[in-house]
């Protein structure tokens, strides 16, 4: 690869990060296997975008594209990390204690 290639592909992980979503809970282990697994493959999602039930749909969705694509799916454990992380943060969820 050469000298452009190789800066051009720099440029574009740099910009390709400052549009990805500030997550919520961004330590958590949720907020970590989503930014690892599901960001390796595409763009993330702010939480915030979908409902608790469009979440589920999505990873349902999603399970099924990557056994179509031969990656391997999130398993039982991990599937309920994100999911549990992607409706707690999810457009519909309740507050966090204290907010008004």
């Amino acid at each position: 690869m050469g000298r452009v290639a190789r800066r051009a592909c720099a440029l574009l992980l740099v910009l390709g990060a400052a549009c990805a979503p500030a997550l919520p809970d961004p330590e958590s282990p949720g907020a970590e296997l989503y930014r690892t697994r599901c960001g390796g493959c595409h763009r993330l999602y702010a939480p915030a975008t979908l409902t608790a039930a469009m979440w589920e749909m999505q990873l349902e969705r999603m399970d099924r594209e990557m056994a179509r694509r031969g990656v391997r799916p999130l398993d039982t454990a991990e599937r309920d990390t994100v999911l549990r992380y992607l409706q707690a943060h999810g457009s519909d969820a309740a507050p966090p204690e204290g907010d008004s």
